[in-house]
C-alpha cells in the first residue's frame, strides 16, 4: 500500500474484500480427494452393464482437488455467509428472526422430528399435546377462533387460507373470481391465489407506501373473493388504515386475507381477529 495515498479518500468506509477462487480454478491435473486403492472385486464394463445412451462422449470436466483443498474452500466460504446469528438480517416481509439455540434444540430432538407419520396415536400423545398447545398459543396471539397446523410452510398456509376462502364463498353460491393484492404484498401472494383459479387484481400503495382505503372503495365489488394484506407491508410500514379497508371488504361480502410473515412486529400489541 502507498502509505502517501491510503487517508486521501476521506469519504471511504470501513469494508471487506471477500476473495476466493472457485474450485474450477483450483484444479490441479491428477490431484484426487481419497484413493480407494484395489479392492480385489472384478471389474465390470460399466458401459456394457448400463447401456451407452447414459454415458458421456467426453469425460466431464470436473474439478480435480483433494479432500484438505475442497473442505478448507467451502469452509472459507461459509464464514462469508451473513447470518441472524452475526446481525440484523432484513428481507422485506420475511425478515429473519433469531432463534434461541435452546429452542432449535428442543424441536431437533428426534424423539419430536423423527416422529412417524404412521405411528399409533396412543405412542405420539406428547408430540399431539405440543401441536395443541401450539394451536391454542397461535389462537390466543392472533385473535383467531382456530388455527390448523396442518399447512407446511409459509406460502403453503397461503394456499390453505385461499382454499378455505374459496371454499367459504362456494358454500354460499357466491361465484367470485377476483383477489385484491397490493404491490407491498408478500410476494407469494399472487401465485396462491391464481393456483386457487382466481383473477389477480393488484392495486398500488399510495406515495407513503401504504394502503389508500379509497382506492380498495373503487375496484370492490361482488366479483372480488377478497384481499390479500401483508401487514406490516414488504415496505416495513404497518398499514394503519387497516381496519377501514376490512370494513370496506367485508362490506361487499370479500373476506381478508392477511399474510403473517410480520406477525412478531404486532405481538402483542394488536390481534388481527379483533379487528
Amino acid at each position: 500500500m502507498d502509505n502517501n495515498n491510503q487517508h486521501t479518500n476521506n469519504s471511504a468506509t470501513t469494508g471487506l474484500l471477500l476473495e476466493e477462487p472457485n474450485v474450477f480454478e483450483q484444479s490441479v491435473s491428477g490431484r484426487e480427494g481419497f484413493d480407494f486403492g484395489k479392492s480385489g472385486i472384478p471389474a465390470v464394463d460399466v458401459k456394457l452393464t448400463l447401456g451407452t445412451k447414459l454415458f458421456r462422449s467426453e469425460i466431464a470436466n470436473l474439478p480435480e482437488l483433494s479432500e484438505v483443498d475442497v473442505a478448507r474452500h467451502f469452509t472459507r466460504l461459509s464464514t462469508y455467509n451473513y447470518s441472524k446469528d452475526i446481525g440484523f438480517y432484513p428481507l422485506g416481509s420475511c425478515t429473519m428472526k433469531y432463534n434461541p439455540k435452546v429452542a432449535n434444540f428442543a424441536a431437533g430432538n428426534p424423539l419430536f422430528s423423527e416422529t412417524h407419520p404412521f405411528q399409533p396415536t396412543e405412542t405420539a400423545q406428547g408430540n399431539l399435546q405440543l401441536l395443541y398447545t401450539l394451536q391454542n398459543d397461535l389462537a390466543e396471539i392472533s385473535g383467531m377462533d382456530s388455527v390448523t397446523l396442518w399447512p407446511a410452510a409459509g406460502s403453503h398456509g397461503e394456499l390453505t387460507g385461499m382454499l378455505m376462502i374459496k371454499a367459504f364463498h362456494t358454500s354460499k353460491g357466491n361465484k367470485r373470481s377476483k383477489v385484491i393484492i397490493p404491490d407491498s404484498a408478500h410476494g407469494t401472494n399472487p401465485a396462491s391465489a391464481a393456483i386457487c383459479g382466481y383473477k389477480i387484481q393488484q392495486i398500488k400503495s399510495n406515495n407513503d407506501g401504504l394502503l389508500d382505503p379509497s382506492e380498495v372503495e373503487k375496484i370492490m365489488d361482488e366479483e372480488v373473493a377478497a384481499i390479500m394484506i401483508t401487514n406490516p407491508n414488504t415496505l416495513g410500514i404497518f398499514e394503519k388504515n387497516f381496519k377501514e379497508i376490512a370494513n370496506i371488504v367485508h362490506a361487499k361480502g370479500g373476506l381478508v386475507y392477511v399474510d403473517g410473515a410480520n406477525l412478531n412486529a404486532l405481538m402483542g400489541y394488536v390481534r388481527m381477529g379483533d379487528i
